[in-house]
Parts: C-alpha cells; sequence; structure tokens
C-alpha cells in the first residue's frame, strides 16, 4: 500500500472516529439509567450501535497500529519536550481508544436487559451480569470515556499549537485536501 492510500485510510478512520466520539459528548452526554428495562433498551440502543460501529472502526486502526507503528513522526521544528512527547500522546490514545470500546462492552454484556445496536442487532445476553457488577462496569466506562476525551483534547491542543505557534503544517497531513487553502 502506497503512503498516500495509506494516509487516506487513516485519513477516513481519523475522522469517522473523532465523528462518533464527538456524538457521545455532545448528543448523548448521559444516559439515564433508571426506568422500566424496555424504556433502558431503546435508551442504549443507539449508544450501543455506535459503539458497534466505534469498534469496528478501532479494530481496524488498532491493527493498523499494530503492524505498522505510529505512522506520524514528530517534525523537525519540534522542540526536544515536544518530540518526547508526541509518540506518548499517540499511543495513549491507541491504547485508551480500545480500553474505552471493552469497558463499554463489558457495561453492555453485564446489562440486566437486552441491548439492541441500533435496536436491531442484539448485542448481549441479558441477565449475565446483575444491577451491582453493571454499575461498576459502567462507572468504570465513563471514567475511561472521560479519560479519553482529556486526552483527545491535549492532542488536539497539541497539534493545533504546531500548526499556527510552530507554523509546521502539522493539520495538512490530517485534514482534507479541501480545506488545506483554509489554513
Amino acid at each position: 500500500m502506497n503512503i498516500l492510500n495509506k494516509r487516506g485510510i487513516l485519513k477516513f478512520l481519523h475522522w469517522a472516529t473523532a465523528a462518533i466520539i464527538l456524538y457521545f459528548f455532545i448528543v448523548e452526554p448521559d444516559l439515564p439509567n433508571n426506568g422500566t428495562t424496555t424504556m433502558m433498551t431503546a435508551e442504549l440502543s443507539t449508544h450501543a450501535g455506535m459503539g458497534f460501529l466505534l469498534s469496528i472502526i478501532v479494530v481496524i486502526w488498532t491493527l493498523v497500529f499494530v503492524r505498522g507503528g505510529l505512522v506520524g513522526k514528530p517534525g523537525p521544528k519540534l522542540p526536544e519536550w515536544a518530540k518526547k512527547i508526541h509518540p506518548i500522546m499517540h499511543k495513549g490514545l491507541h491504547f485508551s481508544l480500545p480500553f474505552m470500546l471493552i469497558t463499554g462492552l463489558t457495561v453492555g454484556l453485564t446489562a440486566p436487559f437486552q441491548v439492541l445496536g441500533f435496536g436491531l442487532v442484539p448485542l448481549n445476553v441479558p441477565f449475565i451480569g446483575g444491577a451491582v457488577l453493571n454499575d461498576l462496569a459502567n462507572e468504570i466506562h465513563e471514567l475511561s470515556f472521560n479519560i479519553l476525551i482529556l486526552l483527545i483534547v491535549l492532542h488536539s491542543v497539541f497539534h493545533l499549537w504546531r500548526h499556527f505557534l510552530l507554523r509546521d503544517n502539522a493539520l495538512r497531513l490530517i485534514l482534507p485536501k479541501s480545506t488545506h487553502k483554509l489554513l
């Protein structure tokens, strides 16, 4: 696979992941954890379906990472401290995304009710867990999501700093070509 195809795939994975995480952050900041089983199944339907789509994207992205390591290299304009932070920050994202998805899977598997992705696809066998185990899994999932959001914000600020203050055109590597004239 040549670098242009690989970069195009990575751009797609990057922005698809960003869009789904933004959906979770803005559209579904908190799912109610009470009500009837039918209500809870319906409320969790889209969340579980979007989580399933995110899982597919993250599995592909993780395979690309495991096979070839980090694609982005620290730029020559970065100071030494930033060159050390760059790979740590990206590896943190590569490990925190699957961890957050595994915790979400655990919440779904321990749910004492049926979880249907988009209201159609059964994603668990109800009654494997219990309310206490499901609540614990949910707390861990929410904590891992909050940590992931923090890492994403730090990642974004770092690359905005690179692009606008160091002027190393870092954003051109990941943004679609049609947006380059705006940079």
